[in-house]
């Protein structure tokens, strides 16, 4: 297993299965537009975003997964980035389980099918839909935020895009692109917990659809098939079921 250099991670482009879910994050580390790792053996490639989250394509030979396993996964490594593996492959995935110390899920991936944009209910007198800038990336907190994706608010807002629903001083609820490639959008939604049920993720979620149109990329949406609020939120948004894979983390 090699580490690339980054001057030859285009050329990596061709190791990514682009219809399996996940593929953004690749695709945005490949094309440089995010940061990341491409790590390459004899037929198979890793793509490891600074995300954390990590998508394997080719072969999986046995050995490649033995090094991803020891310098990722295993008990003895140092690795202090999180590690969230994407794997299709079942019987790679399998091989892993059988080693232990590991949590394994599923997520769901989905592309957007409806015809149009959706509309954007009206906010409430009292609240603001804002684009979100240098200020409110730096105050907004939560578990999925452009800091999760992005390394600063300048790489942000040169290739992201983002809006919140501001309530006074308080960042209620957003969402932003939290990988970008040359032809695909995935959205990142949070709600802090005192503002859900308003409605408020079908309307940040909402504008970013739209940008993603307005951009001419798909927009996509994944959740852990743990999630039913997510799901929900994005079939009611337009989006469908397209595929699913195997997750895989360090216990």
């Amino acid at each position: 297993m090699k580490r690339l250099d980054i001057s030859y991670y285009k050329e990596a482009i061709s190791y990514v299965d682009q219809a399996s879910g996940g593929a953004v994050y690749s695709l945005s580390i490949a094309e440089q537009i995010q940061h990341g790792d491409i790590w390459v053996g004899t037929d198979t490639a890793l793509f490891w975003h600074d995300a954390g989250f990590a998508c394997m394509y080719g072969a999986c030979e046995e050995e490649f997964l033995d090094e991803v396993y020891a310098t990722f996964l295993g008990t003895l490594c140092k690795t202090e980035r999180r590690f969230c593996l994407f794997l299709t492959d079942e019987r790679a995935a399998a091989y892993l389980q059988r080693k232990g110390g590991l949590s394994v899920d599923r997520r769901y991936f989905y592309a957007y099918r409806a015809n149009a944009a959706p509309d954007i209910p009206p906010l409430p007198a009292h609240l603001q839909l804002r684009e979100i800038d240098k200020t409110l990336f730096e105050r907004i907190e939560g578990k999925v935020t452009p800091l999760f994706s992005w390394r600063n608010a300048e790489e942000f807002l040169t290739h992201g895009k983002g809006y919140c629903i501001v309530d006074g001083d308080t960042v209620a609820a957003w969402a932003f692109s939290a990988a970008v490639s040359s032809g695909e959008i995935d959205i990142g939604v949070e709600t802090r917990s005192e503002y859900r049920h308003s409605g408020f993720g079908t309307i940040t979620a909402g504008r970013m659809i739209q940008y993603c149109l307005r951009q001419q990329k798909r927009p996509v949406w994944a959740c852990l098939s743990t999630n039913p609020g997510s799901q929900k939120l994005a079939e009611k948004l337009g989006f469908e079921k397209c595929s699913e894979c195997v997750v895989i983390r360090k216990t």
